[in-house]
């Protein structure tokens, strides 16, 4: 009989069951953890976020504390003034040099009683007395020679009791 051996002759191969899992299960463990590392990173920012916005909302609370509702109307307020007064100076024509130009080419027998100036027709009015008609003629004369003058012309003449002439001087400006 032939001689039995309990250390068999040959080794048998082992065999592993999850062989075609192995690299499919760690690659998931690996997307697993780092799904869970970045969960608890996001709660944690989350937690920092709500700790930060509550202190900054007492840190709001003191300041409003600290000033006095008095304060802060006035303060509104005056704010609202400086805003509007931005606003008229925005929307406001430099007049100023109309009203050099009348000064320097007024002659002296011609004096003015009223002045009008329309900043959307670009006119300007002037209502006064000269010494005869033909200083009224003269001065209208003046006027038209200037650089920023489109037109002159002179209305309205009536003689005065004084012995003056009276009359309206509309003045056309050029367009700039």
């Amino acid at each position: 009989m032939a001689e039995e051996s309990l250390i068999p002759k040959k080794f048998p191969t082992p065999q592993y069951g999850g062989e075609g899992f192995g690299i499919f299960l760690r690659i998931s463990m690996i997307f697993f953890l780092a799904s869970l590392l970045l969960t608890a990173g996001i709660y944690a920012y989350r937690k920092f976020l709500t700790n930060n916005l509550a202190s900054q909302k007492l840190v709001l609370q003191k300041l409003e504390i600290e000033f006095e509702p008095a304060t802060i109307a006035e303060l509104e307020r005056v704010s609202g003034a400086i805003a509007a007064a931005g606003n008229v100076l925005r929307a406001h024509t430099m007049s100023s040099a109309v009203f050099d130009m009348v000064e320097a080419s007024a002659l002296s027998t011609v004096s003015f009683n009223t002045f009008s100036y329309s900043a959307e027709k670009n006119i300007i009015t002037l209502a006064g007395e000269a010494a005869s008609y033909s200083d009224v003629s003269a001065q209208s004369s003046v006027f038209e020679a200037l650089p920023a003058v489109e037109s002159a012309t002179f209305g309205n003449l009536s003689l005065k009791e004084t012995g003056t002439v009276g009359f309206i001087l509309n003045i056309q400006l050029k367009k700039q």
